[in-house]
């Protein structure tokens, strides 16, 4: 028998009426076993991000040297590494903005360019390659903790695309 708009309840149902007001049955090894293994399941998100948990680094940062360029830094994740894709773990990602200052006053902020960790002299340091004309600025930055504040200590090695010169500058950087 239906009522308009409700199909019945049959036999194909998973339970009825009756094994609804039954007595639960004792749990087997099996269940116990099938049970913790979702607990596991519910607990790795959980895990999975801590992996994605910010790095020191990550942020907007400002030099100190008000006649420093570049003026400002962003450093932003754009991929967690907590996934397995065919097989392959996948990496974390980072993007690295450089703004530098123009004659105006006015900051301008250069293409977005891809930074990855690298170890270095003992540390590991994140590294990107932002072109800026006839130059490649290679940058190595590490968060650091100086006088008691956090900051980003930059290294840069301006390297030539043509007959100029190369150089090397250091900055210091603060939130």
């Amino acid at each position: 028998m239906t009522t308009k708009g409700y199909r019945s309840l049959d036999s194909s149902f998973p339970f009825t009426a009756a094994s609804v007001n039954q007595a639960p049955k004792s749990i087997s090894r099996r269940g116990i076993v099938a049970m913790l293994a979702a607990a596991a399941g519910l607990a790795t998100p959980q895990i999975a991000s801590a992996m994605c948990v910010g790095k020191s680094e990550e942020g907007r940062w400002r030099n100190l040297d008000r006649n420093g360029d570049p003026a400002f830094i962003d450093v932003r994740m754009i991929d967690c590494g907590d996934q397995v894709l065919n097989g392959q773990q996948t990496s974390t990602r980072y993007s690295l903005k450089v703004w530098v200052r123009q004659s105006t006053g006015q900051c301008y902020g250069r293409p977005n360019v891809k930074a990855t960790y690298r170890p270095w002299n003992g540390n590991q340091w994140l590294y990107g390659k932002v072109p800026t004309g006839g130059y490649q600025d290679h940058l190595w930055m590490r968060a650091v903790t100086r006088d008691g504040t956090p900051q980003l200590h930059v290294l840069i090695k301006h390297e030539s695309l043509d007959s100029k010169p190369s150089s090397t500058s250091e900055y210091w950087f603060s939130r």
